[in-house]
């Protein structure tokens, strides 16, 4: 039996499901098993600090092309400086000196809160998640299904990439859809593989206005 004329294609489709700015601390998450395991060896303890500490950077700031540059150089120079001056290898010592000590139950409490966390993250994405379409964007929301429709007439919407980091880790960027029906834009942040996503929105979009463009031609 045909599909009914109306019902919607699934490759007329995009789903983007925006996700918390807690997942980039997978890192942590992934050195708290490594830690975990490898418990007892030589310098774990102050590499998870060092991933723990670097996380807690990229989340607390937004890293824009121009900050992201600037890191950069200042991390290169103080390198350079450090090695021109003689100071890494003492600094190096004393680093190792300091021997910060967790053991091996802190790393799989911190590896399984960090898991549950994200389970439930991701649970919410099957329930909280926009639909792009031909004619309508529609946010779907809720553990009772609940929709809200918005018509791609006059709509427009913007890729971003607020932090370059971000991007860096998860591919991640934010949508910004503008339409004359909401007083604000409606930002959809942290959403993966923002590259792909934009292009197939565009792809969508571009089908709606061949299907017009012959329909009026008719």
């Amino acid at each position: 039996m045909d599909a009914a004329p109306n019902a919607p294609r699934d490759d007329l489709r995009v789903v983007v499901r925006p996700l918390p700015k807690i997942v980039f601390f997978y890192p942590t998450w992934l050195m708290s098993a490594f830690c975990a395991i490898f418990h007892g060896a030589p310098g774990v303890d102050l590499f998870w600090m060092v991933v723990f500490f670097v996380n807690l950077l990229v989340i607390a700031f937004d890293f824009n092309e121009e900050r992201s540059l600037i890191l950069t150089l200042a991390v290169f120079s103080g390198l350079l400086g450090s090695l021109y001056l003689g100071w890494l290898g003492p600094i190096s010592t004393w680093a190792m000196a300091l021997e910060p000590s967790m053991n091996a139950v802190f790393y799989m409490m911190t590896f399984v809160g960090f898991s549950v966390i994200f389970l439930f993250v991701w649970i919410k994405t099957r329930f909280d998640y926009w639909e792009f379409r031909p004619n309508e964007v529609v946010h779907r929301y809720g553990i009772f299904p609940k929709m809200k429709r918005y018509s791609t007439e006059d709509m427009r919407w913007d890729k971003t990439v607020p932090d370059v980091l971000e991007r860096l880790m998860l591919g991640t960027g934010t949508i910004m859809l503008t339409t004359p029906h909401e007083s604000h834009p409606v930002v959809l942040e942290h959403v993966m593989r923002i590259g792909s996503i934009d292009d197939r929105i565009a792809d969508i979009l571009g089908v709606k206005r061949v299907v017009e463009r012959e329909t009026s031609q008719a």
